[in-house]
């Protein structure tokens, strides 16, 4: 069976990247050029329409001075996960 990612949970870590970077005084220019991406990547990581690499992640992390670990905190955990067409409730 193939799991298929969950788009929500691209939401929670865009929002929790976007309050990193408000809190942090930066500006989605600011944070694309430390990341070496435009000002719109940083944009559609925030809204959850493109997805965070793992290695992206971290190089945010550490521009945001956060863990990485806080961008998971009091992540929610979707209510049915997609296997192959089919749903399961959990």
């Amino acid at each position: 069976m193939t799991r298929k990612p969950d788009p929500s949970v691209d939401y929670q870590i865009g929002q929790r990247i976007r309050s990193a970077r408000i809190e942090a005084s930066m500006t989605q220019s600011d944070l694309g050029q430390a990341l070496g991406c435009s000002s719109q990547q940083i944009h559609k990581y925030e809204r959850g329409s493109n997805r965070v690499s793992a290695g992206t992640l971290f190089i945010i992390a550490e521009a945001l001075g956060q863990n990485l670990e806080w961008f998971f905190l009091d992540a929610k955990k979707p209510d049915a996960v997609q296997f192959s067409g089919s749903y399961q409730i959990h």
